[in-house]
């Protein structure tokens, strides 16, 4: 991400915002937003992943944090408004997990609890192509949640980073989720898919429980 480097030095004297500056920061929608979640958990996770995102994109863009405006591009994807030339962003969140991306390019992201899921051979029908679905069902059944959601957040990364959301149906981009997560077939308007780098650590192999 071209903006990593720039980022870091600028944050290098900040260290961690109080829970009082991160909602300092926020516009009126974001503490609206914030005000509606009911579990303090999920209350945090969203104001850690807008707060970060203000932080990351004010040191790279040098505005200040609470200044900076949004918008939404014709398919929904989120924009910095007046943005740097080709600054993009992307965040996710979910409970006790954020993940906030920046970069001069392009760029997805998206974090899911490891969870069970219910409905697999429904919900493998929706994301996974038949490929990828024949790789599913030669898991191992307590590995294959694992295996499944990895799919989705790769799958939603990029997506996210094509800037074109569920627009495109999932089970039509075809990708590697195993150690060396690539991705194998998009639709034309994915573009190549040599100009698709995925950065997905796998801290466990899929051959083996967590």
């Amino acid at each position: 991400m071209g903006a990593t480097d720039h980022a870091r030095g600028a944050f290098a004297d900040r260290g961690t915002p109080s829970i009082d500056h991160a909602k300092s920061i926020l516009d009126d929608e974001e503490s609206g937003h914030l005000t509606r979640f009911i579990h303090a958990e999920d209350r945090m996770s969203y104001l850690a992943a807008h707060a970060g995102t203000r932080l990351l994109l004010s040191a790279i863009a040098e505005r200040e944090a609470d200044k900076l405006r949004f918008g939404r591009s014709e398919l929904g994807k989120p924009v910095l408004v007046n943005a740097p030339a080709h600054l993009d962003f992307s965040m996710s969140h979910a409970r006790g997990a954020v993940a906030v991306a920046a970069a001069y390019m392009p760029v997805g992201v998206d974090i899911e609890p490891l969870r069970d899921i219910r409905d697999m051979n429904e919900m493998s029908e929706i994301v996974l192509a038949s490929e990828e679905r024949q790789i599913l069902a030669k898991t191992p059944d307590a590995l294959q949640s694992r295996l499944f959601l990895r799919y989705w957040t790769i799958k939603e990364s990029v997506l996210k980073a094509a800037g074109v959301g569920f627009t495109i149906s999932p089970n039509t981009l075809i990708v590697d989720a195993g150690s060396s997560p690539t991705v194998l077939s998009a639709p034309a308007a994915l573009g190549p898919t040599e100009e698709w780098r995925v950065i997905a650590p796998l801290n466990t192999p899929l051959n083996e429980t967590p």
